[in-house]
């Protein structure tokens, strides 16, 4: 897979990896078995990916079908799409075709998975087996999403570059990188960047009372089988609805060069009504991973929480108001009408419409409004009106808005400054 990002962290992991005496090339393997590791077990290591659109659950409809013949699986995709494009353009105004992350290549192209309509095989539904208490928390990242933030805390984890494609290994325009020694095992995944390191010993488990957003892990060998389980997992961050109780097994069974069989079973009576399970397979890419900097050049939170602002501030001005006062200011003093009477009126859908008036003048117009929290400026894109020299023009106010929202001054601003200044007192 090739991206657009620059190479650092992901190569200076692999350097220090690498420098360790322990870590040696796989031997070859032969036809019996999985390629093997001088201290012979399975080698694990490589560059691992899920490249299907086979969804986590199974859709509503296919609930008799866990799989589909090439024609169904086509219109399975293009209805899958849709809908994720759809999801994308509420969420985010997103650019679809930037695909998962803005890389070049996204797993949005590619096809089911041996034409399955869930990655989940039990229960037999497809379908994770959520109690009402992980139903509601499965809905966290979607809230979150759609709402207005008070602050990051109120946004995805991913978004906050915190959390991303990590435990379990799932698909992902971006995959994960696995290192091994024989006493760890070592999971780097560059989206949203975590390094999990699995010890294989028979250390102690770490006190419950320590809680990280990857959790804790520990390994063992079940034959040619790793068994990773992890705990103690923050309850701020949900896997599907899971919480605080979150128990996560893990398999990896390498079976040749280039495919390691993958299962994970999710253990939290509080969230799921019965633990539930996921197979798939997944795929040595040999190929590099590349530095996803997440935070460099991240502005969707200052934007996000910024649009938030304004988004509340623009709901303040809905409304009428009456005009309470008008003067001309600076150079514009005495140039014009200073109108005694007048009514604006904001709507939630963003048109405004203003009407002014004294005993021997009127202006009256319509359009669009926005509001730029950051300065303090309330735009009036004007569509029409009652005089040709005010039709299809940006008048830019400065604003002052009281907190009961009563009391609404705006300074119309010219090319030198302030024209006019207009309080208004609301109506309803």
């Amino acid at each position: 897979m090739r991206t657009r990002q620059h190479v650092v962290r992901s190569f200076v992991l692999v350097g220090v990896l690498l420098g360790l005496p322990c870590l040696a090339l796989p031997q070859p393997s032969d036809e019996a078995g999985p390629p093997r590791t001088p201290w012979g077990v399975p080698d694990l290591q490589g560059t691992w990916s899920l490249p299907t659109m086979t969804p986590l659950e199974r859709p509503a409809g296919y609930e008799d079908r866990p799989r589909l013949t090439d024609a169904d699986a086509e219109e399975f995709l293009t209805t899958r799409r849709s809908r994720i494009r759809q999801a994308l353009a509420a969420a985010l105004s997103a650019d679809f075709e930037l695909g998962d992350g803005g890389v070049t290549e996204s797993i949005y192209d590619a096809p089911l998975l041996n034409g399955r309509t869930s990655l989940v095989v039990s229960p037999s539904t497809g379908r994770i087996p959520r109690t009402p208490v992980g139903e509601d928390r499965a809905g966290i990242p979607s809230r979150r999403m759609r709402g207005i933030p008070e602050g990051p805390e109120d946004r995805a984890m991913d978004e906050r570059c915190m959390m991303g494609g990590t435990l379990p290994l799932r698909g992902s325009a971006f995959p994960a990188r696995i290192f091994q020694t024989p006493e760890h095992l070592v999971i780097h995944y560059e989206f949203v960047n975590a390094t999990i390191i699995v010890p294989l010993d028979d250390r102690p488990p770490v006190p419950t009372a320590i809680r990280q957003w990857t959790g804790t892990s520990r390994g063992s060998w079940d034959g040619d089988t790793l068994v990773i389980e992890s705990t103690n997992f923050d309850p701020r961050w949900t896997f599907q609805g899971s919480g605080a109780g979150l128990r996560l097994v893990q398999r990896l069974t390498r079976i040749d060069q280039d495919t390691m069989h993958h299962e994970y079973t999710v253990y939290d009576p509080e969230s799921f009504t019965e633990p539930w399970s996921v197979a798939y397979p997944l795929t040595n890419t040999r190929e590099p991973i590349y530095e996803y900097a997440c935070h460099e050049g991240n502005r969707s939170m200052s934007l996000l929480l910024s649009g938030a602002r304004a988004t509340e501030q623009m709901a303040r001005f809905v409304g009428s108001f009456g005009l309470s006062s008008f003067e001309r200011v600076g150079e514009a003093d005495g140039d014009g009408p200073a109108f005694t009477d007048g009514m604006l009126s904001y709507d939630a859908s963003g048109r405004v419409s203003v009407h002014l008036t004294n005993r021997e003048n009127y202006l009256a117009y319509y359009g669009r409004y926005d509001v730029n929290v950051s300065r303090g400026v309330v735009h009036h894109a004007v569509d029409g009106g009652s005089r040709p020299d005010v039709r299809d023009r940006t008048l830019s106010h400065g604003y002052e808005l009281t907190d009961d929202g009563d009391r609404l001054v705006l300074s119309l601003m010219g090319d030198d400054g302030v024209e006019s200044r207009a309080t208004w007192r609301r109506h309803r």
